[in-house]
């Protein structure tokens, strides 16, 4: 703790000011506070607030599809765009100042010891910076390789999700993904000399930024780092102190390479001579005008546009007061009259034509059942006028009830039956037959579809794990709860307009929403179709239980992690968290699954009909709205990109144990490499830490210092073996040059 604090201590004053910025953008981005990604509705630097999916390029792509990727991060793209606008005047300040999944990291390893570290920034770090950009942009989309599985903007702020308590957070962490991207946190970040190797080779806004930088360093009125070469002594100080490693001396001189350069303002600092500095490039002085060599001052004033004064007399003012007077008490008159207009209203319908509410809108009709359930029979009038069936008659649905009082068994309800509501396109009686027939033929098809009653649903839990229509469905309000806001906003007027014929809250309700809210979109959204299926797959016990049956053979087997786990990894793709942070762009389940029809043919994946089945796969990705461009032939991988993969989700307890399958894949294979490096270096840190030399002023990585010293600051490796080696040997020689000059001495006397 000691050698940390001294580590901190060490950093340049006016660098500590650049760390006080950078803690409080973590606190700003990241939990627990998010405070900044929240003022838009974000949970996360993802979703809308991602800066660095829009610009993926894939092969067919169209200006539509690059338009469509836009409007999914619309957010991403104005906070990239602010801050090369900053860089092209300023430099990099978003980098230095910041960035908090760049700077964090940086922080970490500058309050570590620097022996045992690797040395990054002598390696061609340019190539290597846009080789890896050009892999992004082209080769990553053409082979499927999703841009979020290597992405420092999540893994960070998982990290401080994780400690904050964050169920998601933990769940990255010790995910294979989770696990391997943290790794390369510690080797790029963390155990590397000055904490940027991420930021010097990975980050895609960093190369882009890097290129801005390059170009606004070429004028003089911007503000970039600048060396004056008369008064550059080569000490290299500027050089050992750059965090990316964009100065290098030359014939002892320190020169800046602006494609690295993050205007971090170290060099600054640290120089001395005042031979570095972040300013804009001085003019000549030369006189704007001149005659016969003598200057004439003030100079001439340019204007683009001339303004008459305007001469405005007495009597020009009171005509503009009264004009001003008559046009207030105009408006202070209509808003009275607004104000006070009496609302007409029409008098209250009843819909009931078959009288049962009559006994069941009464309240408190209360009894236990047979199976010892309580159950209610009273029926809120206005909840039920206001919900999905609210304008159709009780006995469209219990057919069977004739008589008072009735059995319960003959209030059975079939979904499939047709109703005295008339669909208006057709003028034929509204049914749900064609709905029930697509749920029938799906996977879900042995769920019940009618029978149902109010006292057989724990029959119907009970026998059946498959979803039926009503576990899904509800008579819920047909406008839902979170649309009311937007519905009144949209229609603020029907109390005063409608309501001159209607009564407001019963029409409004009954008839106005069935109309009405198809103006305002589906009653349904996305986050909605998730909601249903969530209920179901999110219970691990349940989806344990499913058995898969083999269409062919006819054999059974249970349902594997990658099936239950379904929801999980859902939750972890884009489409998952774009959703999640309201941007509707995301795909739901049954964009996928289902997209056509009545959204209920969901099939396996091997039912050739099935729209996830391998050969309709690039159809489904290129709907409407989606990636049009996912039916070109070279985008076969991208379309086969696993979206369940369970590599990005932690193993879940004993109904989900880790079998060899996740053991064998590559994120795992990747783990194991880094886990031993990582570990070798963390140990040697500790030890050089607590018995490692602190009398060198200049300690250099153990891992690339070498390489360091020869190519960035242009000297000599000397290695303290080596020197003490050379040094007994130049002694010894000397002692033996200095007894043969003894013996000659003695010689010469005699």
């Amino acid at each position: 703790m000691i050698n940390i604090i001294n580590n901190i201590r060490a950093i340049p004053n006016q660098q500590k000011y650049r760390y006080l910025l950078i803690m409080l953008s973590c606190s700003m981005f990241f939990a627990p506070l998010v405070f900044l990604p929240s003022l838009v509705g974000n949970p996360d630097l993802c979703g809308k607030l991602c800066m660095r999916r829009f610009y993926l390029l894939f092969p067919g792509m169209s200006p539509a599809d690059l338009v469509n990727q836009v409007q999914v991060a619309s957010i991403g793209v104005y906070m990239l765009a602010t801050i090369l606008i900053t860089t092209f005047f300023y430099g990099r300040m978003w980098c230095a100042y910041i960035c908090p999944v760049g700077g964090m990291p940086e922080l970490v390893s500058r309050s570590l010891n620097d022996r045992w570290k690797i040395e990054y920034r002598a390696l061609p770090q340019v190539p290597i910076r846009y080789g890896y950009f050009a892999v992004f942009l082209l080769l990553m989309p053409l082979l499927g390789i999703s841009a979020c599985t290597l992405c420092n903007f999540i893994t960070v702020p998982r990290i401080f999700e994780a400690f904050s308590g964050g169920a998601k957070g933990i769940a990255f962490i010790f995910s294979a993904v989770g696990l391997v991207n943290i790794g390369l946190l510690f080797l790029l970040g963390f155990f590397a000399s000055k904490g940027r190797a991420y930021c010097q080779f990975l980050c895609p806004i960093g190369a882009i930024d890097g290129l801005v930088n390059r170009l606004g360093a070429r004028f003089h009125f911007t503000r970039h780092i600048r060396v004056e070469r008369d008064r550059c002594t080569g000490c290299n100080i500027c050089a050992r102190n750059c965090m990316t490693g964009a100065i290098q001396m030359k014939d002892r001189i320190a020169v800046v390479d602006q494609l690295s350069c993050m205007s971090c303002h170290e060099c600054v600092d640290v120089c001395e001579w005042g031979a570095i500095d972040w300013r804009a490039a001085p003019k000549e002085i030369e006189p704007k005008r001149k005659k016969k060599g003598v200057e004439f001052y003030p100079q001439p004033k340019w204007q683009a546009i001339y303004v008459e004064p305007h001469k405005q007399g007495f009597q020009e003012k009171r005509k503009r007061r009264w004009r001003a007077a008559v046009l207030f008490g105009f408006f202070l008159i209509s808003a009275l009259l607004i104000g006070f207009s009496p609302s007409l209203k029409a008098a209250e319908r009843h819909p009931d034509p078959d009288g049962c509410f009559s006994c069941h809108a009464y309240e408190g009709l209360e009894y236990i059942d047979k199976q010892g359930v309580l159950r209610s029979a009273s029926i809120d009038k206005n909840h039920y006028y206001s919900s999905l069936h609210g304008s159709v008659p009780c006995k469209d649905c219990h057919r069977k009830i004739q008589d008072y009082p009735h059995k319960v068994e003959n209030g059975e309800v079939d979904c499939g039956e047709s109703c005295h509501v008339e669909e208006p396109s057709e003028g034929k009686p509204y049914t749900h037959e064609a709905v029930v027939k697509e749920f029938k033929d799906s996977i879900h098809g042995e769920g019940w579809s009618k029978g149902f009653t109010g006292g057989n649903r724990i029959k119907e839990v009970s026998e059946n794990a498959l979803p039926s229509c009503r576990k899904c469905h509800r008579n819920e309000l047909y406008i839902g709860e979170k649309s009311i806001p937007k519905f009144k906003e949209a229609f603020d007027h029907l109390d005063t307009e409608c309501g001159r014929c209607h009564q407001g809250e019963i029409w409004l309700g009954q008839f106005g929403g069935h109309i009405l809210r198809r103006f305002i979109g589906a009653r349904w959204d996305k986050t909605d179709h998730n909601r249903v299926c969530i209920e179901c797959h999110a219970d691990y016990e349940r989806m344990a239980k499913v058995e898969i049956e083999n269409k062919q053979t006819g054999e059974k087997k249970k349902a594997g992690p990658r099936f239950i786990l379904a929801s999980d990894s859902y939750a972890m793709t884009l489409h998952g968290r774009l959703l999640e942070s309201g941007v509707e762009k995301g795909a739901s389940c049954v964009d996928c699954h289902a997209p056509k029809g009545f959204r209920h043919g969901i099939l396996r994946d091997e039912n050739k009909k099935a729209a996830t089945h391998e050969d309709n796969l690039a159809k489904t990705c290129a709907q409407s709205e989606c990636h049009g461009f996912a039916t070109h032939p070279l985008n076969k991988l991208f379309v086969k990109t696993d979206l369940h993969d369970i590599d990005m989700i932690p193993s879940m307890n004993k109904i989900v144990p880790i079998d060899r399958s996740r053991l064998e894949s590559g994120w795992a294979k990747a783990l194991f490499a880094l886990a031993p490096i990582i570990l070798v270096i963390g140990i040697g840190s500790l030890w050089w830490s607590r018995y490692g030399d602190k009398k060198r002023s200049v300690i250099y990585a153990m891992f690339g210092g070498d390489a360091f010293q020869i190519k960035m600051i242009g000297q000599k490796v000397r290695h303290k073996g080596k020197k003490n080696i050379q040094t007994k040997k130049s002694v010894h020689k000397d002692r033996h040059k200095t007894s043969h000059h003894t013996k000659d001495k003695k010689g010469d006397s005699e």
